[in-house]
């Protein structure tokens, strides 16, 4: 004998079973997480401000001179590394440069040491 569930009544209406949101076609967005998630983080990013704003260890124009310092410090050191890198790649190139020549004069020498040689032979 098997269970069929429990019985209806006549009068009964028949719902449709309630879907569940967490089960959606992949290509349906469920717009109100969405809104749920902005939501929370447009609150944590007020409350974020907030707290930092509070636990400051100096007033604001003391910050700003902080930052603005920090900033100028880190554009100079980014400056003279970028200009050290510049020169290593110069220094780099011109000692290629010098390789490829003293190649070039060595192999002209060979060959005039064997044109030398093949003109006294003939």
């Amino acid at each position: 004998m098997s269970y069929a569930g429990p019985a209806r009544s006549r009068h009964a209406t028949r719902k449709a079973p309630p879907r569940s949101p967490a089960i959606l076609p992949e290509h349906e967005t469920d717009w109100q997480q969405v809104a749920v998630f902005g939501a929370g983080l447009a609150l944590g990013l007020m409350l974020g401000a907030g707290v930092a704003l509070l636990t400051a260890p100096h007033a604001g124009e003391e910050t700003r001179s902080i930052l603005r310092r920090k900033a100028r410090r880190t554009s100079r050191a980014i400056g003279r590394h970028g200009t050290d890198a510049w020169l290593d790649v110069r220094n780099e190139l011109h000692a290629v440069s010098r390789a490829i020549s003293r190649r070039k004069a060595r192999r002209l020498a060979e060959r005039d040491l064997e044109r030398e040689s093949d003109s006294q032979l003939g």
